[in-house]
């Protein structure tokens, strides 16, 4: 028996509906599990190898964000930072970088570094931004510290970063002995 036209119309917006409704099911749990926020770290520098860092003769700690993951996550969800430590950035190659303060609750101020360990410029940032923080200049390093942390040290545009490498440094490590040598 043929179909009415109305009817025909119903049943073409069911079948779309039911295409819709599938497709919904089917990425759900997808969507969900990126909704969830990534837990948060320690409030200090505890989740990766750290450096000693030498600028204008003051000494830092800084925590090593020398892999992807760790790059990602950076300082996110930290609440508090002790004065004289901060992350470095490690890169393998040069290139302009941009940075954000996305979920990063504390503010922080970045010094963009070349392969010579030359900062090439800074910026202070205002936390949980979107906005991007870019270096101009290539850079294969960012080191984030507390904001003004450069400004009260001194510390300018021009400005060498040298790193001091720990013998016990892991074997799996063992590439970060390339940073600012």
């Amino acid at each position: 028996m043929p179909i009415s036209l109305p009817a025909s119309r119903f049943l073409r917006l069911a079948l779309i509906a039911g295409c819709f409704i599938l497709t919904g099911l089917s990425t759900a749990p997808r969507v969900a599990a990126a909704r969830v926020p990534v837990s948060a770290p320690a409030n200090d520098i505890a989740s990766s190898a750290t450096i000693s860092l030498q600028i204008n003769n003051k000494m830092l700690t800084a925590e090593v964000a020398d892999t992807e993951d760790l790059r990602a996550q950076g300082l996110m969800y930290r609440k508090t930072m002790s004065p004289d430590h901060g992350m470095i950035f490690a890169f393998r190659d040069d290139q302009s970088r941009c940075f954000w303060m996305k979920n990063t609750p504390i503010p922080l101020a970045i010094a963009f570094i070349d392969k010579n360990g030359t900062i090439v410029s800074m910026d202070e940032m205002q936390p949980l931004t979107e906005i991007p923080h870019c270096s101009g200049a290539a850079a294969r390093y960012a080191l984030e510290m507390n904001r003004n942390w450069f400004r009260s040290h001194g510390v300018r545009v021009g400005d060498n970063i040298k790193a001091v490498i720990p013998d016990t440094l892991p074997a799996a490590r063992d590439g970060l002995r390339e940073i600012l040598q």
